[in-house]
């Protein structure tokens, strides 16, 4: 059987653990919070009967009552764990909020020859970004992470992420079957109350990136 890690299990989270399951691929979910109150509107998968509870126990929960393979663990991913934590999987998905992780993610993907998806939503719109070594990675397109808003300060329209995350779910459904068409391009979701139709953007490596150099060094 397949295996993916998803990372986060918040409103991106829940639409791909679920996505991805019912396509037959057991899955991985990471994340260290638990359900508040105010995840609810853009959070579906969870309920007001969840409020306390981790997230990532409670999306598993809920994938596996509806016949898929699922374990959730309450922690953060992170480069220094991720070995132990997704070294049994054939793909990643990250739709954390949080930049230093997709980094983190991306990066991880890329040196161990992984194909990934990265996922992210802020009000209106979003993106999702299709790795698979040796194309483009994360890092030749945004290079470093910086401070940006997040959907806890800046809001997002709770349709938004079962949106953006059924793409993501998609793709990397694709990914999983061997359907590399799309690595390398980012799907960009401008206002999705005014056009659901994504931008398609597909990229070169960018030279001097460190991600793809250490993973040249990897394969030499």
């Amino acid at each position: 059987m397949t295996r993916a890690t998803i990372v986060g299990a918040g409103g991106l989270g829940g639409p791909l653990a679920l996505g991805l399951a019912a396509a037959g691929i057991e899955v991985a979910i990471v994340d260290p919070d638990r359900v508040e109150l105010s995840n609810l509107h853009r959070q579906v998968h969870f309920s007001s009967a969840d409020v306390g509870q981790p997230k990532a126990s409670v999306l598993a929960g809920a994938v596996v009552a509806r016949g898929g393979t699922a374990k959730g663990y309450q922690l953060r991913w992170t480069a220094e764990d991720a070995d132990d934590i997704s070294g049994d999987s054939d793909l990643i998905v990250d739709g954390s909020d949080d930049p230093a992780t997709k980094f983190a993610v991306a990066d991880w993907a890329v040196r161990t020859g992984r194909p990934y998806v990265i996922a992210a939503a802020i009000r209106y719109g979003g993106n999702v970004l299709v790795g698979a070594p040796p194309s483009a990675c994360y890092r030749c397109l945004f290079e470093e992470p910086a401070d940006a808003a997040s959907c806890q300060t800046a809001g997002v329209l709770g349709p938004v992420v079962g949106a953006i995350g059924g793409v993501a779910a998609a793709l990397a459904i694709g990914l999983a079957k061997g359907d590399r068409t799309h690595a390398g391009s980012i799907f960009v979701f401008d206002d999705l109350r005014t056009k659901q139709d994504p931008r398609i953007v597909r990229f070169e490596p960018r030279a001097g990136c460190p991600a793809c150099a250490a993973q040249q060094r990897m394969g030499a």
